[in-house]
């Protein structure tokens, strides 16, 4: 049983459950037909169940409980007040159906790019878990740049459809992220690492809007005010560009939003591709940025 057979069956098993309480027999005749539908190798016992359980409570936050009166299992509420167990379980299947596309072409119209590296998904996942070092070659695409690296894994972060590592590097213990589609040669080490406890990937990533963070320990998040057409506000408001997010007005001169966060290239970038839809109106350093920007692009035209 490979790694992305085993995570199959913990998506088949979520799958079953999230229908709805289900007894071990109808979770097993699932987890078949799936199996005969996609190609996987069908394995499942009971043993194999009661591990999966406690796996699935640790990597997707999700805990299967059963209900004697009813003799069946079902969906705890989850612990965890965001939906993270669902957003993994959801890129997992859309990472599924991007590999079924040419069967399902006739029903639905994917895009055509595939999300690279998620081979190395579940094995990042459970060394994450477990506190593995691992070693890979990883590709900077800035310069061409390609080195060895050992790290220890900290958490897997998802940004506009791709999935980076947060890691501590060996080399100068900084903490880093590398893109799934630029890792290569990954190996899990057996050697593991004392984990941080003062280390919180989503404090890290607190003030941020992507996968870039300062590396300048003494920057601090700005206060940041936009102004968005009418039109693009009702797009922003139902898709808040990050949690710190505030309406400061809405009326018909457009969406006012207040946002708490470090200016990264990320989100200069976030902000040019609305074009004319959206105006910087605080801080003035990063209006002054915006500025050079379209200002160096005018020269090319």
């Amino acid at each position: 049983m490979s790694l992305s057979d085993t995570t199959f069956r913990h998506i088949c098993i979520l799958r079953k459950l999230e229908k709805g309480p289900a007894t071990l027999q109808q979770i097993k005749d699932y987890y078949e037909m799936e199996c005969e539908m996609q190609g996987y190798t069908f394995f499942f016992s009971n043993r194999t169940f009661l591990r999966d359980k406690q796996e699935i409570l640790s990597l997707y936050k999700k805990d299967i409980v059963y209900v004697h009166a009813e003799r069946r299992y079902k969906l705890e509420e989850d612990d965890v007040p965001d939906d993270w167990g669902t957003r993994i379980t959801d890129a997992y299947n859309t990472y599924q159906a991007l590999n079924l596309a040419e069967g399902i072409s006739e029903f639905v119209h994917l895009e055509r790019r595939r999300p690279q590296g998620m081979e190395h998904f579940h094995d990042l996942l459970q060394s994450i878990k477990k506190r593995h070092y691992v070693h890979f070659r990883y590709e900077k695409y800035k310069d061409d740049n390609i080195s060895m690296r050992k790290v220890e894994p900290l958490a897997l972060k998802e940004f506009e459809s791709r999935w980076y590592l947060v890691s501590r590097d060996t080399g100068d213990q900084k903490v880093k992220t590398f893109a799934l589609d630029r890792i290569a040669a990954l190996e899990v080490s057996k050697q593991k690492y004392k984990p941080d406890p003062g280390f919180q990937v989503n404090t890290y990533f607190e003030h941020c809007f992507g996968i870039i963070r300062p590396s300048d320990p003494e920057d601090q998040p700005e206060q940041i005010v936009v102004q968005f057409t009418p039109e693009r506000g009702k797009y922003i408001k139902s898709l808040p560009l990050h949690e710190s997010q505030e309406i400061l007005a809405d009326d018909e001169s457009g969406l006012q939003i207040s946002l708490r966060l470090f200016i990264t290239h990320d989100f200069i970038m976030e902000l040019l591709s609305l074009g004319e839809e959206v105006k910087v109106l605080q801080p003035e350093r990063l209006r002054q940025s915006i500025r050079n920007i379209y200002q160096e692009v005018l020269k090319f035209y």
